[in-house]
């Protein structure tokens, strides 16, 4: 008979994708307070939509109180409500993982309501700057937000690939990064609406991914092959190679994500400059590093396809050599 807390332990594990793809903030803040709520929404029958848009709802009204970024008590209800947005975006995914009622549509709405929370929390926090700039304050914020978009998209998109090809998340498709093409093909062969509409939806994010992607549909292809149709000893050998070369580059992708925006927006809303952070951050310093991840990610691809292609040569040689004797 397991213990509960042996039990809570393994349900804990069960809700997140993998201890070395999440950060420490994540996995010491937000995931532990995302699955009580997992737990309890459980228990109430709730779903994991549901849980979407009670993050959304919270990430929302943090907006209208930094309006007024003197008001350090609206400021301060306004980052708790932020953060609480945060803490129902890892819940819903728990859930969806805990109870196995992950959906497309899911995928895409998650995505949707965290474009939104941004959206209110820029208009909101950009407004007081408006007397002193003019128009020219929207004009950063929504440069600003599709800084902000596609460093999102990239960082998704390694993330993903790392579960995929590096912890073998194979089953379903779920993890992999369809190519633009596959997209037009999924959604000229969807027979419902849902469908249809998911992959219209998820189009432009594809599209964005493959644009800032170092990585050719033809490596990818290639390292698809080398995961699936190897031997098992073959396929875990990739992985381990995989997660070799990728390992810490992840964590570099990691400074695109959510929680690094927020902790900055949250910093820079307290000492009143949320207009530097437009710029500084999301326009200059992100897109700089995005620049430099970006170098840093090609040459360890050509290292780690250079490492597969040998690995494969000594491995037919050996069988070769083997075969003759």
């Amino acid at each position: 008979m397991q213990r509960p807390l042996s039990t809570f332990m393994e349900q804990f594990q069960q809700s997140i994708k993998g201890r070395d793809t999440e950060e420490k903030l994540d996995l010491f803040f937000y995931r532990p307070l995302g699955f009580m709520i997992a737990k309890v929404a459980q228990k109430l029958s709730m779903t994991p939509t549901q849980l979407t848009l009670i993050g959304l709802v919270s990430g929302i009204l943090a907006g209208p109180l930094y309006l007024d970024p003197q008001n350090y008590p609206a400021v301060v209800v306004g980052t708790l409500l932020f953060i609480a947005a945060g803490i129902f975006d890892s819940s819903d995914g728990q859930l969806a993982r805990l109870t196995s009622t992950s959906t497309k549509l899911g995928l895409v709405l998650d995505g949707i309501c965290d474009n939104l929370v941004f959206c209110s929390i820029y208009i909101c926090a950009a407004y007081p700057f408006a007397s002193e700039y003019g128009p020219k304050i929207y004009l950063l914020a929504v440069l600003a937000g599709v800084c902000h978009s596609w460093q999102s998209a990239i960082l998704d998109f390694y993330h993903r690939e790392y579960l995929y090809f590096g912890h073998r998340k194979t089953e379903g498709d779920h993890y992999w990064n369809p190519t633009v093409e596959e997209v037009k093909r999924h959604y000229q062969e969807a027979a419902s609406f849902q469908e249809k509409l998911f992959y219209r939806l998820r189009f432009s994010w594809i599209w964005q991914q493959e644009k800032l992607s170092v990585r050719t549909p033809a490596e990818r292809i290639d390292m698809k092959k080398r995961l699936l149709l190897s031997t098992t000893e073959e396929s875990e050998h990739f992985s381990k190679m995989y997660r070799h070369y990728n390992k810490r580059m992840l964590t570099l992708w990691r400074l695109m994500g959510t929680n690094f925006h927020t902790i900055a927006i949250i910093a820079f809303m307290f000492v009143g400059r949320f207009d530097l952070y437009l710029l500084s951050v999301d326009v200059i310093g992100l897109s700089m590093v995005l620049m430099m991840n970006r170098s840093i990610q090609r040459h360890l691809d050509q290292k780690l396809l250079a490492a597969t292609a040998a690995a494969t040569a000594a491995a037919t040689a050996t069988s070769a050599h083997a075969k003759r004797f």
